[in-house]
């Protein structure tokens, strides 16, 4: 079948959970033997480069357009009914494009991640009557809402609260315009289902790459620990402010010769309290992640803001590292307390799960085994994308 996938960001490099379950859909449906049309913007990359590397998975279409925010918009998206973050995604490129492409082409499916590009499906089914899916990476809404209720300064809480409000009504209507929404998590379709029973849902996870199942750990650091994550995206910076504020110094009084390694993008925007600096080493953005961690004993997901999946704890269960995660953070993974993760609430919850986890209190040698199990049976790419391609192809044939 011919695809046309949409997407606010082109997929490289992978050093996020949004990027890796963009690119996973593309590569899958590359793999299985179909033609993928990829539409985007170039954001952060340079359009050549760009288009470089998706050329061996689908046709690049890159628009120049940078949907960045901005104070002046944000302050005019008061009189908006369409909430800031989406509506800086909205260009006349995008509708441009889209009627000359399908004045030359015949899709089978078009397939638009995140509700970011949702706009463009009214264009879409003015033109046409191909079939049409939102993959719901998050609900948008549930970010929004968990970010305004942990805002500290009065003027974000109140600006953020507004923009839930604006989600609450915007995002199920948009939903509803779909042949068929595509949540990550069993608790976002349950949650969306409520507020508009009559949207057309089906739940397919995200998934990994199966080859992260064969790679080895090796030396382990007593003592180590790994946050790995993009710091531009506020929900991890707010993870590792909380670990770095709340958590770490109950662990540091237990065990003196803790370390923290930090990795992703966004490093500029990590304050490190003076107390603690010995005892962190940033790293950034490093090139093989998974031979950069080989050696370091656990990891830490400490999400208190977030929705959708994390794409992250699933690879590192597959990597066979343990995790200590919240809640949220376990959000959509089939994965029970102390057989294939750890999931602690508070801060000092948090921290003994870690210190049971450097003392041997819980087994890290069967919570690798289990989580990699668990992964191999629910969460590969082969599976995943199998589930993407049959509801692709019950649409097309109804």
């Amino acid at each position: 079948m011919k695809i046309l996938q949409i997407s606010p960001q082109v997929p490289f490099p992978l050093d996020s959970g949004g990027r890796l379950s963009i690119f996973g859909i593309t590569e899958s449906m590359s793999r299985r033997g179909h033609i993928v049309d990829f539409l985007t913007y170039n954001k952060e990359l340079d359009i050549t480069e760009a288009a470089k590397t998706l050329a061996p998975f689908a046709t690049p279409h890159i628009l120049d357009y940078q949907p960045d925010n901005h104070a002046i918009g944000a302050l005019f998206n008061f009189f908006s009914e369409i909430p800031y973050n989406l509506s800086k995604f909205k260009t006349k490129k995008l509708s441009d494009f889209i009627y000359h492409y399908f004045r030359n082409n015949k899709p089978d499916i078009v397939h638009i991640d995140h509700s970011h590009m949702g706009w463009i499906i009214d264009i879409i089914k003015n033109i046409s009557d191909v079939p049409v899916v939102l993959r719901q990476h998050n609900l948008e809404l549930k970010i929004m809402q968990r970010f305004s209720e942990q805002a500290q300064n009065p003027f974000i809480k109140f600006y953020s609260n507004i923009q839930y409000k604006k989600f609450l009504k915007y995002e199920p209507a948009l939903c509803e315009k779909f042949d068929n929404c595509i949540m990550i998590t069993k608790e976002d379709e349950k949650e969306l289902l409520e507020l508009n029973s009559k949207i057309k849902t089906s739940y397919i996870p995200a998934g990994v790459d199966s080859s992260l199942l064969n790679k080895k750990r090796k030396n382990i650091i007593p003592n180590s620990i790994i946050h790995l994550g993009s710091l531009n995206w506020l929900p991890n910076l707010d993870s590792i402010t909380y670990f770095l504020n709340d958590i770490f110094p109950i662990i540091l009084k237990n065990v003196p010769d803790s370390k923290l390694y930090v990795y992703g993008t966004g490093i500029d925007k990590l304050v490190i309290p003076d107390s603690l600096k010995k005892y962190v080493i940033v790293k950034g953005y490093v090139k093989d992640i998974w031979q950069e961690i080989s050696d370091k004993q656990i990891a830490i997901t400490p999400l208190r803001v977030g929705g959708g999946m994390r794409i992250k704890i699933i690879e590192l269960m597959a990597f066979g590292m343990p995790i200590v995660t919240t809640g949220i953070g376990k959000e959509g993974i089939d994965a029970e307390n102390k057989k294939h993760l750890l999931e602690a609430n508070t801060a000092i919850d948090f921290a003994n799960s870690v210190l049971d986890l450097f003392s041997g209190e819980c087994n890290n040698s069967d919570i690798s085994k289990n989580s990699k199990l668990l992964v191999e049976e629910k969460y590969t790419w082969e599976s995943v994308g199998a589930r993407f391609e049959q509801l692709y192809q019950s649409l097309i044939l109804k």
